[in-house]
């Protein structure tokens, strides 16, 4: 298999983070931490993390 070079805007990277280094950034608790591991194990794409983290509204 070859790839054209002059196509490769088509091609991009998947972002794969660390449960636990996102759960840090996104000051998540350590509950919906270890939901997220359940769901993706210890690395996910980051659009999985941010589509699988529960959102808490909060009123103040």
């Amino acid at each position: 298999m070859t790839i054209d070079i002059t196509k490769s805007e088509e091609f991009k990277l998947r972002e794969v983070w660390d449960v636990h280094e996102f759960a840090r950034r996104y000051r998540l608790t350590k509950m919906e931490e270890s939901r997220l591991k359940m769901l993706h194990g210890p690395f996910a794409e980051l659009r999985d993390l941010l589509a699988g983290r529960q959102r808490s509204v909060s009123l103040w």
